[in-house]
């Protein structure tokens, strides 16, 4: 397997949920697997996590797993039958938990907030911006839209007030049922929706922690009051995503190019990992092949230093989830071969150190990094230096390589040990055993000793 430093992430749905389908993907490279909240119950949720720690066991490498929450949303309730409508065409939005659909042309909607906050001349936009609605009147917890573009309305959909928040609570009974899921399943990282403030991040933190939860904190930025706040959720963020789907909702489609841009400048300057999701590969939900724009999309994310991509529809309800993921790997590969990330100056001390040990690998020309790690800290700070070597990171639990695996260029590795020294020395038996190095190579080994940080120079004269 070709190993990339932007990493794989896929979601898992109908079109995945097999494990053949899973281990095709984690042998292409696939190192996190999204469990979307928004869908499906409990016992598919536990199949889930079952079916990624299946795969995790026969590939022999470790793959984390990201439960992603709905958040304050405002969403469709149930259709029996999807709504169609051309341009002009009119239909009726209810205060409801459900509807026949169809011809009936009533769009169940739970959520009396949205009706308490609707004018007429509002506008609505749903399906990643594709469907535009116009509000024509309201009354009481009923109202009628006009439709700007042709809609097709399905079961669950996200729908957006143009220039609106809602101002729900940032974590719903079933966010709060998902936590508790996620930390009693083992979960790695937990996803919030629809950040606002920082304030979000912290509520998480403390539910999670206050269940015994230690799961990394992902910020999903999607929304314009995220947007005007992002210095500040990056800082309390574990991980950024660029939530395209929503944005693209949120702000004219011609803006995403440069709010990307923004989003992943600004974690790439805190040292915190950032994602790019949502509609990489769209084409793909229907065809074996790519576009070209697509193509050129991915390329460019790669170019600007992103740890790692995310499939959302293309691997849960697509036709050719695992063509999906080969196209997105070999796309990363070829990009890589032509751009080098910008490289951002530390803004803490022990990003300072970890940027010197990148540093002085690079200007050595060594073939390896080799880092062993007890409590995790360092690093995401390695990761966020962009080295250009292959890095191996030594942690003494699972759990711990499970979060590092969807991190620039980290390839981390259970090696058990009392104290550092053991650890390394185990993670280069572990290297000469695979054949990660050989005789004559230059490697380099960071490490703690009497307090301090160690970096050592080392040539390989025996592998055995």
């Amino acid at each position: 397997m070709t190993s990339t430093h932007v990493k794989i992430i896929v979601s898992l749905g109908p079109s995945s949920l097999d494990q053949q389908v899973v281990e095709q993907m984690a042998s292409l490279g696939v190192s996190g697997f999204r469990i979307n909240f928004a869908h499906g119950s409990l016992e598919t949720w536990r199949r889930m996590v079952d079916l990624v720690r299946e795969v995790e066991q026969r590939v022999g490498r470790p793959l984390a797993i990201i439960g992603d929450l709905v958040g304050p949303s405002i969403r469709v309730g149930v259709l029996d039958n999807p709504i169609l409508l051309s341009r002009g065409d009119r239909a009726v939005i209810e205060y409801a938990e459900k509807s026949s659909g169809g011809d009936e042309r009533v769009v169940p909607l739970p959520v009396r907030r949205f009706f308490e906050i609707l004018d007429e001349g509002d506008i609505l936009i749903m399906d990643d911006g594709r469907v535009q609605l116009r509000i024509v009147e309201v009354r009481g917890l009923s109202a009628t839209v006009e439709a700007l573009t042709p809609a097709k309305i399905t079961s669950n959909k996200v729908v957006v007030i143009r220039g609106k928040d809602p101002g729900l609570p940032s974590l719903t009974k079933r966010d709060l049922d998902a936590v508790r899921f996620a930390v009693e399943n083992g979960l790695d990282y937990i996803s919030l929706s629809y950040v606002r403030t920082a304030d979000d991040i912290s509520i998480l933190k403390s539910y999670v922690y206050s269940h015994g939860g230690r799961q990394g904190i992902v910020a999903k930025i999607e929304n314009m009051s995220a947007v005007q706040h992002l210095s500040e959720i990056v800082k309390h963020s574990d991980v950024v995503v660029v939530a395209r789907g929503d944005l693209g909702m949120n702000y004219g489609l011609e803006e995403i190019p440069f709010l990307q841009e923004k989003i992943v400048e600004t974690a790439r300057q805190y040292g915190k990992p950032v994602i790019v999701a949502t509609q990489l590969l769209e084409s793909m939900l229907e065809n074996p092949v790519p576009t070209r724009a697509e193509v050129t999309d991915v390329a460019n994310a790669v170019c600007q230093g992103i740890d790692a991509l995310m499939l959302t529809g293309e691997t849960a309800i697509g036709r050719y989830p695992v063509e999906a993921v080969r196209w997105l790997k070999k796309i990363i590969v070829r990009a890589e071969r032509s751009c080098l990330p910008r490289k951002y100056p530390p803004k803490e001390r022990k990003w300072a150190y970890a940027f010197s040990i990148v540093e002085t690998a690079e200007n050595l020309g060594a073939k390896l990094v080799l880092i062993y790690s007890i409590g995790g800290t360092l690093p995401p700070h390695i990761a966020a230096s962009r080295p250009r070597p292959r890095v191996l990171v030594g942690v003494p639990e699972v759990g711990l390589a499970r979060k590092l695996s969807i991190l620039w260029g980290l390839e981390p590795r259970v090696v058990e040990a009392k104290d550092y020294s053991e650890g390394l020395a185990g993670l280069e038996s572990d290297a000469c055993r695979r054949g990660d190095i050989a005789f004559g190579d230059t490697i380099i080994k960071a490490y703690r000793r009497h307090g301090g940080n160690i970096v050592e120079i080392k040539t390989v004269t025996e592998c055995s």
